[in-house]
């Protein structure tokens, strides 16, 4: 299980970042447990995050949506317990987790995980997935202009086939929409093939409940734009000004 940090934060980076490598240093982590050398107490529930840019460059036209970074941040954090633990050992069950990150660090995190009496964070991922789309295809255009995207589960993500006919349209465009982020998966003006993957390694997330948050999250894992986790998320073909969508689910395996 790959172990990630997150400790350096605008006003507790000294103190939480010290907080985080003592506890790092402390635990071991196995594939479905954190063990401790002592009985610890912690709470088990889920951590919650967003964040919205406030400021920062955009690209596009005055009024554009879309930022190139974010400089100033409305963020929400919020740690939901469900029970108490007194033990020496933490397992991590597989449970579902959302993530989704965007380009200036926006996004939503829902991950499933303990927090000790100093708020330190043990958070963790699992994959865990059975997709279920109610088609096998999206198609989108008229006379002019045709696309079909044609859908495969696959354990980790699916696999989309574009097909299509272009005659005044320049590009044929596909993105996956989660709550708050949406990520093009395909744009261009030739048939072809791709895969999107949802994470597909286990992680163990080591943070602070005041540090944690999108932004901070997305620098550590080095990603510009991510959707991944267990939900409703949605499935866009887009030509020009036309487009169709599709809802799917996401499913923890074996439920």
């Amino acid at each position: 299980m790959k172990v990630l940090t997150v400790s350096k934060g605008r006003f507790f980076s000294g103190r939480t970042q010290k907080l985080v490598e003592d506890i790092v240093q402390r635990i071991e982590v196995m594939e479905n447990l954190v063990v401790f050398p002592h009985n610890i107490e912690a709470e088990y529930g889920l951590f919650r995050a967003s964040s919205s840019v406030l400021l920062g460059p955009k690209i596009g036209a005055k009024g554009s949506r879309y930022y190139t970074s974010g400089w100033l941040f409305n963020t929400f954090r919020k740690f939901l317990p469900k029970r108490n633990i007194l033990s020496s050992e933490l397992p991590l069950i597989p449970a579902e987790y959302r993530l989704e990150l965007d380009v200036p660090g926006s996004g939503l995190i829902k991950l499933p995980g303990y927090r000790l009496k100093n708020g330190i964070l043990l958070l963790y991922i699992i994959p865990s997935y059975r997709f279920q789309f109610p088609s096998d295809s999206i198609t989108v255009g008229d006379l002019e202009d045709y696309a079909q995207l044609l859908i495969k589960p696959l354990e980790t993500g699916f696999e989309g086939e574009v097909s299509l006919n272009l005659q005044k349209a320049d590009y044929v465009n596909v993105a996956i929409r989660g709550k708050m982020v949406e990520d093009i998966i395909f744009f261009g003006d030739k048939p072809e093939r791709f895969t999107y993957e949802f994470l597909n390694e286990p992680f163990l997330i080591v943070s602070h409940e005041k540090i944690l948050d999108p932004p901070k999250l997305q620098k550590a894992l080095n990603d510009l734009t991510f959707v991944s986790g267990h939900g409703d998320f949605m499935l866009k073909l887009e030509i020009g000004k036309t487009k169709e969508e599709m809802e799917f689910s996401v499913e923890l395996n074996g439920e």
